[in-house]
């Protein structure tokens, strides 16, 4: 049952990690004037929590503190994924302009 848990983990751990890394480029590639714009916080603040994130979920491949279903690793999963369904979507509209 170990190495069912282990290949597991690690898929956790590469999804994890695929997701913050996206969300951070996400993040960092988008204008900052679309923040505002979105009525979101600043690129700066988007910016510094999809890091943070994906440092965390990186991290996840060492385990410890930051393995994949621990506290810290659940955090930056939760941190990425609030960008990419709740930023990232409002981000894309304001910058494509409205549908009339």
């Amino acid at each position: 049952m170990l190495p069912v848990i282990a290949v597991i983990s690690l898929i956790l751990a590469v999804v994890g990690a695929g997701i913050g890394v996206f969300a951070a480029v996400d993040a960092v590639s988008r204008r900052s004037d679309a923040f505002a714009a979105a009525d979101k916080q600043t690129k700066g603040t988007w910016a510094g929590i999809t890091v943070a994130c994906a440092v965390a979920l990186g991290l996840g491949f060492f385990g410890g503190a930051f393995a994949p279903q621990s506290l810290l690793w659940l955090a930056g999963l939760t941190g990425s994924l609030v960008y990419l369904l709740d930023v990232r979507p409002r981000l894309r509209e304001v910058q494509r302009g409205g549908r009339w």
